[in-house]
């Protein structure tokens, strides 16, 4: 896959992604990351960071469509996914850094290796709603 330019300020993008890892879940479909990754991790209880009441960095997950269009970038805010291109999306930088003040989800854990590989191949595939 052909990485795109990084923002100013943003970490290099992600070296060995391949959308022919082991998938959490198949098909890697939006709506699937929606209900099975993204909001049980990043907008479920109160105050967690992509609440409404939380909104880090502008980003609330707890409606589908609202989400797609703010990890596209469709507001006219900045992109978090780049379709077809896994390797240099924001969301997968966030999700591999080693650095406790940039990975997501903050703190300890991260999502799993499949559920990693499935974001890769739902982006990988063209981030299709």
């Amino acid at each position: 896959m052909a990485c795109t330019t990084s923002a100013p300020g943003d970490p290099p993008c992600v070296v060995g992604l391949t959308a022919s890892c082991q998938a959490a879940y198949d098909p890697a479909t939006y709506a699937v990351i929606f209900d099975k990754i993204l909001h049980p991790t990043c907008a479920t209880g109160t105050g967690t960071c992509h609440t409404a009441d939380g909104a880090k960095a502008g980003l609330i997950m707890e409606d589908p469509d609202v989400a797609y269009r703010l990890l596209l970038g469709e507001d006219g805010g900045r992109a978090r996914v780049l379709p077809g291109d896994p390797s240099c999306s924001l969301i997968m930088k966030r999700l591999h850094s080693t650095d406790p003040h940039y990975h997501m989800p903050p703190g300890p854990n991260s999502i799993s290796a499949g559920e990693m590989c499935t974001i890769v191949q739902w982006i990988a595939a063209g981030a299709k709603r």
